[in-house]
């Protein structure tokens, strides 16, 4: 006698009435049906067939205890939570989302092969992508993870009836952000990313506007800033100058931008005020272009004034001043790093004519000596607050100075660390001496100014057992080219203590496979030294050489 067939849960009938929170109940179910009749009319093995009713099954007794609605969201969290789960889980899940989305299975998630995206796309995007890869250098399976993220995206728009870039809207992007589902904030981050640099790509050859490559990135740091959430003021000053600002259309301000970028990097600015010079004027273009702008000045003095809530004081200081010589760059052509946009009195102004004038003289020998800008202004910083408490000890000349006034100055004059004021000390020692060459005090009264000294105790922090597991779970799983060389990063630290510094100039040479060491010459201490090089280590950089390395010199 034959077995009877179980009954599917789909199969029982839900009650006549089910709680309100329970109606999602209805839909899953005879989606679920549809899915397993698909899987059927497909052909799909006993494995399969029934790896997709358990997937369905435990996804629905999972959603009823958490007292949740169906979504793909709530889905792939629950996947994520899962520590160990059957192949097919995933795509089951993909599959069952096409169907309430769609109706039907899409191609890319069909049983028993998966299409690739890039399979499905028309022209003009097939063409873009091959264009856009065309301009990169990295080993296939990288560029493979790049063209699958780049394809997901066309392939979501194309079904939207999207068929050229001047189609695509900030409204678009921000719509496949949302649904756009991955297993992991940093999985997110990599796919929002990608879409960002193809838009840029297409932005460059004027296919779309820049604002729209620039939105995937903001939007990764919640740097979007809506024309609604401004103040009425604020509001009222956009309105006013709105039609003015667009005698310098955004896309002009976007090409204006490159251009003084590539100026401004070429004055030999340090990294930081680059970057924050490239993140602000973009930022700038983004809100221009989604709110149909132009530039103005008055109109980037206010959006700044929005801006400032999301910096902290020495960036938002970093900004303004871009701005300004940004503004002076579009009348003049050229940037004028000499010109300040913030004018104030000198605090050494206020001294008495006794101390400026020996000062003055001072500072005149430092400039003829060539020392830069930045020193000559910490060299009055300093001078200037002894001078201070000179003149308010009640002293009328630098001839009334001895050894227990400069040791009260020492004991008043706080500063944050040691460091700190051990530099200040220093340049006004500097200057007691200029003194003493002029006989205005006795010779050696300057050793009376001593440094400072501090000892500290730091409590070693080190990752706790769970830290190191979750670090291992991590590791296993690791598959994608950037996980893969961040993988062999954190292994070459946690486990052989090199520097930073030192991982990143790592190159093949310095690798000795035979006799299992690394030769590492320290950037730090510029000594040369051989480490032995534990499995794991090895195995870690093995994989990331053969799997996802660029083709470059060094290794990471």
């Amino acid at each position: 006698m034959a077995r009877p067939r179980d009954t599917r849960f789909y199969e029982i009938p839900l009650p006549d009435e089910i709680p309100k929170s329970q109606k999602w109940l209805i839909s899953y179910h005879e989606n679920c049906r549809r899915l397993v009749g698909y899987m059927e009319q497909q052909g799909a093995g006993q494995t399969a067939y029934y790896s997709t009713i358990q997937c369905l099954q435990r996804l629905r007794n999972y959603l009823l205890d958490s007292d949740l609605c169906y979504s793909y969201t709530e889905s792939i969290r629950w996947l994520d939570n899962t520590k160990f789960y059957p192949k097919g889980f995933k795509i089951t899940l993909s599959r069952l989302s096409d169907i309430y989305e769609h109706g039907e299975v899409q191609p890319v998630n069909v049983f028993p092969v998966a299409v690739p995206y890039s399979n499905l796309l028309h022209e003009p995007w097939n063409e873009l992508l091959q264009g856009y890869l065309n301009t990169l250098d990295f080993m296939e399976p990288y560029m493979s993870d790049i063209r699958n993220r780049i394809a997901r995206f066309f392939y979501a728009i194309q079904l939207q009836g999207v068929s050229s870039p001047s189609e695509i809207t900030f409204e678009l992007i921000e719509q496949y952000c949302m649904t756009d589902v991955h297993k992991s904030k940093e999985m997110d981050a990599i796919y929002t990313y990608s879409i960002g640099d193809i838009l840029l790509y297409m932005a460059n050859r004027g296919l779309c506007s820049h604002g729209l490559g620039w939105y995937p990135y903001f939007r990764m740091h919640n740097r979007i800033f809506d024309i609604k959430d401004f103040t009425d003021e604020q509001i009222a000053v956009i309105k006013h100058y709105r039609d003015d600002s667009l005698d310098f259309p955004s896309e002009e301000y976007a090409v204006a931008v490159e251009s003084f970028l590539i100026d401004f990097n070429k004055l030999g600015y340090s990294e930081s005020p680059c970057k924050m010079a490239a993140y602000t004027l973009h930022n700038l273009l983004l809100f221009l272009e989604m709110n149909s702008l132009g530039y103005h000045k008055e109109i980037a003095a206010v959006w700044l004034e929005r801006e400032k809530t999301y910096h902290e004081k020495r960036g938002w200081f970093q900004a303004s001043r871009t701005l300004y010589l940004f503004d002076i760059y579009t009348r003049e052509g050229c940037i004028m790093p000499q010109s300040l946009n913030i004018t104030r009195a000198l605090r050494c102004e206020a001294l008495p004519d006794w101390c400026l004038a020996e000062l003055d003289e001072y500072l005149e020998v430092k400039n003829k000596e060539d020392w830069a800008a930045s020193t000559i202004d910490m060299i009055r910083s300093s001078v200037t607050r002894f001078c201070e408490y000179l003149a308010d000890s009640g002293l009328k000349g630098f001839d009334e100075i001895d050894a227990s006034v400069i040791k009260g100055f020492n004991l008043c004059d706080y500063h944050d660390t040691p460091e700190g004021k051990n530099a200040y000390n220093v340049r006004i020692r500097k200057f007691l001496k200029h003194l003493e060459r002029k006989n205005i005090i006795p010779y050696g009264l300057n050793e009376a100014l001593l440094c400072t000294s501090e000892n500290r105790e730091r409590i070693v922090i080190t990752l706790t057992d769970d830290e190191k597991q979750s670090i291992k779970e991590k590791q296993d799983a690791s598959t994608a080219s950037i996980e893969l060389r961040d993988n062999a990063m954190m292994l070459l630290g946690l486990k052989m203590g090199i520097r930073s510094i030192d991982i990143v100039n790592l190159k093949l040479d310095d690798l000795d496979w035979k006799n299992q060491c690394i030769r590492i010459y320290q950037k730090k201490t510029s000594h040369e030294i051989m480490l032995p090089m534990p499995t794991e280590v090895g195995n870690a950089i093995y994989l990331y050489i053969s799997n996802g390395r660029a083709n470059k010199k060094n290794i990471l």
